[in-house]
């Protein structure tokens, strides 16, 4: 965690401003131009120089305590594997230090441990090698999310953004570098790790554990929020988009992408996964991460073969090897939610949240770099305005 990332935390419960305790650090040497970029953008450059990798998060005012786990804040606010290793390691040094403090125990929200567990072990395992992301080369899935998130209409370039469910940080990382913002990459999962394992470097990158339903920033304070493939994992998409729709100030933008029912019915192959799905998954999402690994293990011949007879077919893809196979089969069939959205319905939780200026992946011209479930799927881009009265 950079010092930086203070400025733009906020307690999940409260949102109070939080202190920093550092136990342990490592040192960055900014180039140059990262320097310059910092200064032009009202950043201190010593503020991106050191990463905290243990310590806490503390609200003074309701005595709370968040650990901060191998580079990364834990802001999640009910009890998880981490943090109590982190409280077994340095629960006597707080009760000295801050006594009568203590960890949040607030209760998840339906099925957000199932959640936590499955999407963890999704992402973990699928790690990143930078050779392939959902199927494309990862320069081709970046340019094609630079399309859907409207970045030639809306640049986010010095701007303040945050995305929704990083899952391993690629995306999060190409934006803040090539975008020219500053990022906050939240995901609830423990494939932040990796994220800062790969990417924690990138100056104008921060990760974060936190969870859409309590986000741990203030209200108002980013110019850009964008969830990509992530809200309809929750028990409510329309809950978990009316609590991120708070958190882009008065003029900002929150785009959201979410499954759509076109998308699934549209190809004989798609239909025939559906109907897997609805068999498999209900059953597949209890079982425990190795015992899932088995079920789905002979999936990921047919996973690669499909794969193999797109790329035969000249769609621009890269063959999958049994790593993206699983990864594939395991966000498919793991998930304990699926939600599956029009765009009117989308719609009108944007509106009913103050946002106007609407626009939609399913209506523009779609380059042919773009994949097309990208624009099959629901995607609702919109500005958030003053409600009136």
């Amino acid at each position: 965690m950079k010092p930086r990332l203070l400025h733009h935390l906020a307690c999940p419960i409260d949102r109070t401003p939080l202190e920093l305790l550092e136990w342990g650090r490592v040192e960055h040497t900014l180039s140059e131009s990262a320097r310059k970029r910092a200064e032009s953008q009202g950043i201190l450059p010593r503020d991106l120089e050191s990463d905290t990798i243990s310590g806490a998060l503390v609200n003074h005012a309701s005595k709370l305590v968040y650990p901060i786990v191998r580079g990364v804040p834990r802001m999640l606010t009910f009890p998880t594997r981490v943090a109590e290793e982190f409280w077994h390691e340095h629960g006597s040094k707080l009760k000295q230090q801050l006594p009568g403090y203590e960890l949040p125990t607030a209760q998840p929200q339906p099925g957000e441990l199932d959640v936590l567990r499955t999407f963890s072990s999704e992402w973990v395992n699928f790690d990143w090698d930078g050779k392939t992301y959902w199927g494309l080369d990862p320069e081709l899935w970046f340019k094609s999310m630079r399309f859907i998130l409207g970045l030639e209409r809306d640049p986010v370039d010095g701007k303040k953004v945050l995305e929704v469910g990083i899952g391993i940080g690629g995306v999060a990382d190409y934006m803040a570098r090539e975008e020219g913002c500053e990022l906050v990459g939240m995901d609830l999962g423990y494939g932040v790790e990796v994220a800062f394992k790969h990417f924690g470097e990138n100056p104008f990158l921060h990760i974060v554990q936190g969870s859409a339903f309590a986000p741990p920033f203030p209200t108002e304070s980013f110019d850009f929020v964008y969830s990509f493939g992530v809200l309809h994992h929750t028990f409510s998409t329309h809950v978990a988009v009316e609590s991120v729709s708070t958190l882009p100030k008065f003029g900002g933008r929150l785009y959201v992408w979410v499954y759509s029912p076109y998308d699934e019915n549209r190809t004989l192959i798609r239909r025939a996964l559906m109907a897997a799905e609805n068999v498999v998954r209900p059953v597949v999402w209890r079982l425990p991460e190795g015992v899932q690994g088995v079920v789905l293990s002979p999936l990921v011949p047919l996973y690669i073969a499909h794969q193999w007879l797109r790329k035969q077919r000249g769609r621009a893809v890269v063959n999958y090897g049994i790593r993206e196979a699983m990864h594939a089969a395991r966000d498919r069939f793991t998930p304990r939610y699926v939600g599956r959205h029009t765009d009117d319905e989308v719609a009108g939780w944007f509106q009913e949240a103050g946002y106007a200026d609407l626009t939609f992946n399913s209506r523009p011209p779609r380059p042919d770099y773009v994949p097309l479930a990208m624009t099959t799927c629901t995607g609702v881009n919109g500005k958030r305005v003053p409600q009136q009265g």
